[in-house]
């Protein structure tokens, strides 16, 4: 094994049993890192650790209570939080004050344990939703300073933003080496479903797999994302952790947009579905476009840029729903033997 950054270095992923801190466990693990995960389990599985259980340490435990959980930092080298609440626009909308709570005490718990235990370096994951409404497409980081956060998401939005500031506190004030991520549109399998809660892709897939007809899609269909498989977010993750400790935010994502109309489409497509679509325009749908400048992501990581098209990733995701949707109908009660939300989606 070449010996680089990440070879036996002392690592916590908090929210590690969850959609993206799964893959960036087995992701550090491959380049040597000795890792452990904190995980409170509320929305991660450790089925999504199954394959690795053996190599790690897990520790259950929450981090809204800073005592129940610090020990767990004492002695690591780097600690990679991503622990966060994070939910679709229906519910995120309806629960600014929830969402921002959440946001905060976690995050904040997360960077005062791990400046107590003396951590070194940390990694503070934030969201595409600390960009104002009206952003510019593809959008730079500078758009923060400029706005607001999105009017749907704002209580996330401004939890976000408040972390991030508590990261370049930190850095400045304990000379710690915080990372500062911003993520956009994260999907793939292990991610979360569950009613009122999901994001646009799983929730989507379980509609058309269910045999809903027609699949109500909340707006007009035309507003864009640029969706980024959770194995790509994870490895943008780890490298703007590895070579740029600066407390400067960098985006995680890419500039190829995708309509949802044509999100929807390929994916009634590729189940071999024929049901319709309804938008529902009276219903809000965020932001008219989203995607990242990633001029700063290529520069500070060399070049990196996400590998997984959205087809492949769609055909990962529709299989794994399928195996979902058939371990809900082996149960008595109709309902997911386990939860299929997690603590780390953003």
């Amino acid at each position: 094994m070449a010996m680089g950054y990440w070879n036996n270095k002392k690592v916590l992923v908090t929210g590690g049993a969850g959609f993206i801190g799964s893959y960036l466990v087995e992701l550090l693990l491959a380049d040597g890192a000795r890792v452990s995960v904190l995980d409170n389990l509320s929305r991660g599985r450790l089925e999504n650790l199954s394959a690795v259980m053996d190599s790690i340490d897990f520790y259950q435990a929450d981090l809204r209570s800073i005592e129940s959980c610090r020990d767990y930092f004492a002695g690591k080298d780097v600690v990679m939080n991503l622990a966060s609440p994070a939910f679709g626009i229906e519910y995120s909308m309806t629960h600014h004050g929830e969402m921002l709570t959440k946001v905060i005490t976690t995050g904040f718990n997360a960077l005062e344990a791990a400046r107590l235990e003396g951590v070194r370096r940390f990694l503070v994951v934030s969201s595409s939703c600390v960009y104002p409404d009206d952003a510019l497409v593809p959008t730079p980081e500078s758009e923060v300073l400029r706005a607001a956060p999105e009017t749907v998401n704002a209580g996330y939005g401004w939890g976000k933003r408040m972390v991030e500031l508590q990261g370049r506190y930190y850095a400045e004030e304990y000379q710690m080496e915080v990372a500062i991520a911003r993520p956009f549109n994260a999907y793939g399998p292990r991610e979360a479903v569950e009613k009122d809660k999901s994001h646009v892709i799983p929730s989507l897939i379980q509609k058309v797999l269910r045999g809903e007809d027609p699949v109500v899609i909340w707006g007009s269909g035309n507003q864009t994302r640029s969706f980024v498989h959770g194995r790509d977010f994870a490895m943008g993750l780890k490298q703007i952790t590895e070579k740029y400790p600066a407390a400067d935010p960098v985006n995680v994502g890419h500039d190829r947009e995708t309509a949802i109309r044509e999100l929807a489409e390929k994916i009634v497509a590729l189940t071999g579905s024929r049901c319709k679509l309804f938008f529902d325009v009276s219903k809000p749908e965020g932001a008219v476009r989203k995607s990242a400048d990633v001029t700063k992501l290529r520069k500070v990581t060399g070049g990196f840029v996400p590998q997984i098209t959205l087809d492949q990733g769609l055909e990962e995701m529709i299989d794994y729903s399928r195996t979902l949707l058939q371990e809900t109908v082996r149960t008595d009660s109709g309902q997911p033997k386990f939860s299929m939300e997690n603590t780390s989606a953003l």
